[in-house]
């Protein structure tokens, strides 16, 4: 089917393919046609879309039509907003009906955790400016009289989602693309994509090739497969799952189009009007994988009714709407939908290989995230780069270890479910664990460790002392005070007072080598802070794009003159590998090694760490001997060559150990048993977090991203605008020293929030400054220290105009804050620095008063 200036498909299957193409699109779906769309919107030509079947003939005939912008991360939220919009307008700008119609949606919740999880969930959307009501019951049954109320506790009310008919949106896509040059040939498989020296040059299908400078992976369940057909693998983690959903025929009074959606994510069931009557579908508890062993003819013939499957779901159906008792059923649809480790949709150009990119695995949200994610896509081809952060969505976020087929197949049976689960604060995938694990793994274990996972590596949370039930908190979810509070909180006093030990070997780690000094003027160009050190010293620098932004926020070590040690966080493993690649020169004596898997890590935090040390090295360790940022090469104990530096992510005194994995269990054990008069316990990263996000430490992934700047977050400090050296971004932040920031990292203490009784901050609440709307956090923690909660986040208010206004310090002041928590507003004291110092000397003025009058008494 060549739909080129066609407003309707011809017959031309036959028709040869062309010989070249600026762009290849992979699969016909709306994901695809989307991606076209929007790139024909930015200028492009000579782009070709394929697929394998007829158009629209796959999954999106089976989806059930809603577009909600009830979505867990912001992103998706504005992806699903655009979606809406566009779709909305589709039909005038194409002539083709769509089937559009703002329904509206309810979210129902049978619990008050649930409700608090939909409050949490308007205040964000708000943020967005996305229209929103948290109602009560009575409210609902006035909005869809067919809905039981009875055993409901609130709902939220999302007046702008829609329902729209998928094929429809489908062609109405791929018309308007054609319109425009796009050539669309239907039948058409692609066998593999060519790459060479690291390049897409051309795409092999069974009708031919096709030379391109860029391809776009949009092959839906079979993204997988594609990606591991050609010599070079591309990893995209998705698999398959059966899923079903209900049509009925109409009812006696037909359900009314306009009725809202109904999503009983308690009852794990969706519904809404379809032809008088309901279409309904959800999320079951016990999953049916499919396609492990990739496309098995036996497997799609099987994809048929399932009723004793769907069964759970039909009486939660029935329970919701009583009234359906009755009604006649017309069809049970069994379709396959993919799903991806983590429940976000896969986005992005692919590590190694410049021009393949990736838009697949939408977990069953695939028509409301289509709009915003072709969008962003296309920006991403076109710019290099999307108008907004979407770094929780970019396949690089992934590696290789997530590719098992076992893996995959494990996770996304966990992984449906929870679609619809109730998520709470800080909760833990239970499957594809253990996968990567320090050597010290088994030994934390027998001491009480709680785990988490982080880009596939077992991290300790918490250590659980002697005697305490640990199920119970294994179990614990609360969006209130957790059951873990006093055990982080004596880590912390301990990090504060004594000596702790965090096993950190997860943080990703690079050596970069070469004959001349090849590596060190790279690093010059990637980095906004200056390399160029004695050899020992620390920098801590952030490697930017030509905005300013922070693609990787690092410590970097000079071993040698042309040696560097470079320390990022966990998930950065493969974003940063492959940006430092990408402006790597092709010089054979230029080595970049990725040693993470060679080194344990080992961090000493508290003022006793010196003590440890200095007895099981024979070597002072005070200050004088060994200055803050330093590193040197010692003997801890029997072992020799450790790399100890004087720095502990936190603020906090203290070294890091970096050790080969031989080493670290006799590293630890000589730690551990010296450090016993001294105090020493283990710690885990909820009392590292506690600790630098009181000292007003940024973290990449959760406050800085690529947007972000070290303007923004007070780390100017960290620019190298003294040097007469030219590195990625610094014209972008001249220009911006010049013209000042429009948004500003700020720090926020809650005051009169009762730890005990009140809601927790997390990240995504609403900050308000004198009344309005100016920004939201980013990340939180409770201070042991101060006492209170503290709020990390973006302040970026605007003129009266709606334009971006410049954040001053006069402004941040002179202000009143407010954070808003399950919509619950809280005062807060907003700075531009830490002020732990503060708060600890009127704690200490206050015990010295107490304990005057207790004298006196």
């Amino acid at each position: 089917c060549h739909l080129a200036g066609a407003s309707e498909p011809t017959d031309s299957v036959s028709a040869a393919l062309p010989a070249r193409a600026r762009v290849v699109i992979c699969g016909g779906g709306i994901v695809g046609t989307s991606v076209a769309y929007h790139l024909v919107k930015l200028g492009w030509t000579e782009i070709v879309l394929l697929e394998q079947g007829r158009l629209g003939a796959g999954t999106t005939r089976f989806c059930a039509g809603i577009v909600s912008v009830a979505k867990p991360l912001s992103v998706e939220s504005k992806m699903a907003d655009y979606s809406n919009a566009l779709y909305e307008r589709l039909e005038e700008e194409t002539g083709v009906k769509t089937g559009f119609v703002r329904t509206g949606s309810l979210c129902l919740a049978q619990n008050q955790d649930r409700f608090l999880s939909l409050k949490r969930l308007a205040s964000r959307l708000k943020v967005l400016g996305v229209s929103c009501n948290v109602i009560k019951p009575k409210d609902v049954a006035r909005l869809h009289p067919l809905v039981n109320i009875h055993d409901l506790v609130g709902a939220l009310h999302l007046p702008g989602d829609c329902v729209v008919s998928p094929p429809d949106v489908n062609h109405a896509l791929a018309v308007a693309s054609a319109a425009h040059g796009v050539q669309i040939y239907e039948h058409t498989s692609v066998n593999h994509v060519v790459v060479k020296k690291g390049h897409v040059t051309a795409v092999e299908t069974d009708r031919g090739s096709i030379e391109c400078e860029y391809f776009v992976n949009c092959a839906g369940q079979w993204a997988y497969e594609l990606g591991q057909s050609g010599e070079v693998k591309v990893s995209v983690p998705l698999h398959g799952c059966e899923h079903f959903y209900l049509l009925t025929k109409p009812l006696s009074e037909p359900v009314q189009n306009d009725s809202p959606v109904l999503i009983d994510m308690d009852g794990r069931i969706y519904a809404r009007a379809w032809h008088g009557g309901i279409l309904s579908g959800g999320f079951e508890k016990n999953p049916k994988p499919i396609f492990t062993e990739g496309r098995n003819q036996l497997e799609i013939q099987n994809m048929q009714e399932d009723w004793d499957h769907f069964e759970p779901m039909l009486s939660a159906l029935l329970r919701r709407m009583p009234g359906l008792e009755s009604c006649e059923i017309q069809q049970l649809v069994n379709c396959p939908e993919s799903f991806t480790p983590d429940m976000r949709c896969l986005m992005g150009e692919t590590p190694g290989i410049y021009g393949y990119f990736v838009l697949a695995g939408m977990n069953s949200s695939g028509l409301s995230f289509a709009g915003g994610a072709g969008k962003y896509l296309a920006e991403w081809i076109t710019y290099g780069y999307p108008s907004t952060s979407v770094w929780h969505l970019d396949i690089k976020r992934f590696g290789n270890l997530q590719s098992s087929r076992t893996f995959l197949r494990h996770r996304v049976m966990e992984v449906m479910p929870l679609l619809y689960e109730l998520k709470v604060p800080r909760w833990d995938f239970q499957t594809g664990r253990q996968l990567r694990t320090s050597p010290l793994y088994d030994r934390l274990d027998t001491q009480g460790a709680r785990w988490m996972e982080k880009h596939g590596f077992e991290r300790a949370k918490y250590f659980v002392p002697a005697g305490k039930d640990l199920l119970a908190l294994d179990q614990s979810k609360t969006f209130y005070k957790p059951d873990w509070f006093d055990i982080v909180g004596a880590e912390v006093k301990c990090c504060k007072e004594a000596v702790c030990v965090i096993d950190m070997s997860s943080f990703t780690k690079f050596e970069l080598t070469s004959a001349g000094d090849q590596a060190l003027q790279l690093l010059q160009r990637l980095c906004a802070n200056d390399l160029d050190v004695p050899v020992g010293h620390i920098v801590h620098t952030g490697m930017l794009n030509q905005r300013g932004g922070y693609e990787n926020d690092c410590s970097v070590v000079r071993l040698s003159k042309n040696s560097f040690f470079i320390i990022s966080p966990t998930d950065q493993q493969v974003h940063c590998w492959s940006w430092i690649k990408k402006h790597m020169p092709s010089d054979p004596q230029l080595h970049l090694e990725d040693v993470s898997w060679k080194y344990t890590a080992l961090n000493l935090i508290g003022p006793r760490a010196m003590d440890v040390l200095s007895e099981l090295s024979y070597v002072s360790m005070t200050p004088e001997h060994f200055p803050s940022l330093f590193c040197k090469e010692m003997s801890v104990g029997y072992a020799n060559g450790i790399r100890v530096m004087s720095m502990t992510h936190t603020g906090e005194p203290g070294f890091m150990l970096y050790m080969p994995i031989e080493y670290a269990l006799h590293v630890y054990n000589e730690v551990m048993s010296v450090g016993q008069k001294y105090g020493i316990r283990n710690a885990g990263y909820y009392a590292l977090r506690s600790l630098r996000i009181e000292k007003f430490f940024a973290f990449w992934g959760q406050d800085l991203d690529s947007f972000t700047t070290p303007l923004e977050c007070g780390r100017e400090f960290r620019v190298k605008f003294d040097k007469d050296t030219d590195f990625l971004g610094r014209d972008a932040l001249l220009r911006q020293r010049v013209e000042g920031v429009t948004r500003r990292f700020v720090m926020l203490v809650l005051e009169d929030h009762d730890t005990e009784l009140d809601v927790w901050p997390w990240w995504g609440e609403p900050i308000y400054r004198n009344g309005e709307l100016v920004g939201v956090t980013t990340s939180s923690a409770y201070s042991y220290t101060l006492q209170r909660h503290v709020c990390l986040g973006f302040l970026s208010p605007t003129n009266t105009d709606g334009s971006p206004a410049v954040v001053t310090a006069d402004f941040i002041n002179r202000g009143d804050y407010e954070v808003d928590i399950a919509g619950q507003k809280f005062p807060a004291k907003a700075k531009l620095y830490p002020f732990s110092s503060l708060f600890a000397q009127q704690k200490r003025r206050k015990d010295n008063m107490e304990l005057s009058n207790f004298q006196s008494k």
